[in-house]
């Protein structure tokens, strides 16, 4: 049984930047007719995974990392009390339910023993950055997806309307997507998961983080290696001034033709205050951001999006107490791995919304509780 239950722990992460899943679509998935990911009921292929992970796990009667548990337990129940009187509780649910798969598997981690843990997950974390580096890669120099379907790779290309693109002396190049919803979630899991095994055979995912062109990202992981590789300091100023002129273009314009993503952001972010003042206490309900924010957003086409803000999201869906309770989460963990997600937390929103971030998200919180550190 413990054999079984180590080869599932190994394809648990080895999964985990996959989104391959059977979506439902009931009426409440729906807004404006449109199909909306984030509001739809998924069987994933990871979620089964860890499941089945969990039953043999939970036979062998194993000693549970009770703090972890009951700090689970309250956060959940923080955004379980938001659904009541909620416009679209079916979403609620959807989104309650991925929580508790996920934060489970966060529980087992921080219920194991740090020598055997470290070496199980160092091998299915490193191959998994590999494998989406690898990927990201090729579906930059061909600009568009490879039809690795079963992986949850989404089919799309550089002429696809409303895909995320680079614009550099007048070219356009695809920003590549991995397995991933959108490169910054992409950029996201390569930072997290790099700074977690500190491996040098991972090297490869900053050239990746790189094609993603993710600002935020791209600025944590500059100051990332800034403090964890003080000896390659000079080599770290060279790669930066020979990447200044795309950089540069990248950044800038934000304040030029790019700066419709700062203003859908700020409406974003009116609503989301708009919306904690409808019910301050409990919000207006878990899942239920996009249910209650139904206008035309700036831009050419409906932006049907949480805001970009973990702490303003879970503030306007579930209230003072949901905020509480995410606050729970990191308040009783110390690892530094946490800081990045809280500070990337501030400018995006996929830690709460997408099924690769909250997965991340429990990875490192209950590896926190080991503070491991995997070398």
């Amino acid at each position: 049984m413990k054999k079984i239950e180590n080869v599932l722990l190994f394809l648990t992460l080895l999964f985990l930047p996959t989104q391959l899943g059977r979506h439902f679509w009931p009426d409440f998935s729906y807004i404006y007719s449109l199909k909306i990911d984030y509001l739809s009921p998924t069987l994933y292929f990871w979620d089964i995974l860890v499941i089945g992970l969990l039953i043999l796990f939970f036979l062998q009667k194993p000693k549970i990392n009770k703090l972890a548990l009951n700090i689970l337990l309250f956060f959940l129940l923080s955004q379980a009390l938001s659904l009541f009187g909620a416009k679209n509780t079916g979403a609620g649910l959807v989104r309650l339910e991925q929580y508790a798969i996920a934060g489970l598997f966060g529980v087992y981690l921080a219920s194991n023993k740090i020598q055997d843990t470290r070496y199980k997950l160092f091998v299915p974390l490193t191959l998994g950055v590999l494998f989406e580096s690898g990927l990201a890669i090729l579906q930059f120099l061909k600009g568009g997806t490879l039809g690795f379907w079963i992986l949850g790779e989404r089919t799309f290309s550089i002429s696809t309307p409303g895909i995320a693109k680079f614009n550099f002396q007048g070219l356009e190049f695809l920003r590549p997507y991995g397995t991933f919803p959108h490169p910054n979630v992409l950029a996201g899991y390569m930072l997290i998961i790099m700074l977690l095994i500190r491996s040098k055979k991972t090297f490869i995912g900053l050239v990746t983080i790189i094609l993603t062109m993710s600002r935020v990202v791209i600025l944590v992981g500059l100051a990332g290696l800034f403090i964890l590789q003080k000896k390659n300091i000079k080599i770290i100023m060279i790669i930066m001034i020979i990447l200044s002129p795309i950089l540069f273009t990248r950044f800038s314009s934000l304040f030029s033709y790019d700066n419709l993503t700062i203003l859908r952001r700020e409406e974003l972010f009116i609503s989301s205050w708009n919306l904690f003042l409808k019910n301050p206490i409990f919000g207006v309900g878990l899942n239920n951001f996009i249910s209650d924010q139904q206008d035309l957003v700036t831009g050419p086409s409906r932006f049907l999006q949480p805001v970009h803000n973990i702490f303003l999201l879970a503030l306007s869906e579930t209230g003072i107490i949901g905020l509480i309770g995410l606050i729970s989460l990191f308040s009783f963990t110390r690892h530094y791995i946490l800081y990045p997600i809280l500070f990337l937390g501030l400018f995006d929103h996929y830690f709460l919304t997408l099924p690769q971030g909250y997965r991340l998200l429990f990875l490192v919180w209950g590896l926190s509780f080991l503070n491991l550190k995997l070398k």
